[in-house]
């Protein structure tokens, strides 16, 4: 009975990582997520940063590793690694989409098969002046799903629960419907 509760509580574990390049709002976005002040002055993510939130029946750890190269060519592997789902986050710039490509190739040797890597193209309250993208155009280009989202705005904290409540229910069902086949 004390396995049972415990292997339970284990499977509403869930790992989520953010990973992108800097200054696209990976910070931001789990400011937003565990209600912490967000800022709008920069500082660089240095390693990673962890936090747990619970959403509906669900304990959820979020990584968000620091966007400089040496960060995450040196530690990334080691953190992608056990990932639910991967989230790169980009802010809709194309040099950023086009860094996001070499990201998703990269996180793609490290995770499962059945892990979802998703997109957030962040910063869209931003001028389209600039080449900045939309969601559409950004998934598109990396052929993966993509949300658009304004990680500052904290009412779109709801927002950004329900992309990865979604993704987090995908991935139980995958999970259901692998253990009924055993």
């Amino acid at each position: 009975m004390k396995y049972e509760m415990l292997s339970s509580e284990i499977s509403k574990l869930m790992k989520v990582t953010f990973i992108g390049s800097p200054a696209v709002g990976k910070t931001t976005m789990l400011r937003l997520l565990s209600k912490d002040m967000i800022d709008r002055f920069y500082f660089p993510t240095h390693g990673f940063d962890l936090k747990t939130i619970k959403l509906d029946e669900y304990h959820i750890r979020i990584w968000d590793f620091g966007g400089q190269h040496s960060y995450f060519k040196t530690y990334s592997r080691d953190y992608l690694l056990g990932s639910d789902v991967i989230f790169v986050v980009t802010d809709s710039t194309p040099s950023n989409v086009l860094n996001s490509r070499e990201l998703i190739n990269y996180a793609t040797h490290f995770v499962d098969t059945d892990c979802p890597i998703v997109a957030i193209a962040n910063k869209q309250d931003l001028h389209k002046n600039d080449g900045r993208m939309t969601p559409e155009r950004v998934e598109e280009i990396l052929h993966i799903k993509t949300y658009g989202l304004t990680a500052i705005n904290p009412t779109e904290r709801n927002k950004l629960m329900e992309i990865i409540r979604k993704e987090l229910n995908k991935i139980v069902i995958r999970r259901r419907s692998k253990k009924d086949e055993l």
